[in-house]
């Protein structure tokens, strides 16, 4: 992969016309791989004064993820949810009058 040198110092960026993937390399960083990217697009951010302000608005949002996301962990999820509905059971619980120890007769119910 060829790098070519933008009008920025701190910009790199790497385009594979076939698979129209551009590759864009940033000082300190691991290259940043973008899908789908026109032509035009590749020579206008090889052609503009400002390749920060053309990448972070034209470009960037087309980001590819290279991260690996963490597999779905059921279990961390159902105790998630027993929580929560220990959580709402204790606030209901808690949230009835104490006076009638939570049981109301009919009649209380009806007179309100």
């Amino acid at each position: 992969m060829d790098w070519a040198a933008l009008k920025s110092k701190h910009m790199h960026a790497a385009y594979d016309a076939e698979t129209r993937d551009l590759h864009v390399k940033f000082p300190g960083s691991t290259p940043v791989k973008h899908a789908n990217i026109p032509p035009h697009v590749y020579r206008n951010l090889l052609e503009t004064d400002d390749p920060h302000f053309y990448y972070k608005y034209y470009i960037a949002p087309s980001r590819v993820s290279q991260g690996r996301r963490q597999p779905v962990s059921v279990a961390s999820y159902t105790m998630k949810l027993v929580l929560l509905l220990a959580a709402c059971s204790l606030l209901m619980a808690t949230s009835l009058d104490p006076d009638h120890g939570g049981v109301f007769e009919e009649s209380e119910l009806r007179s309100n």
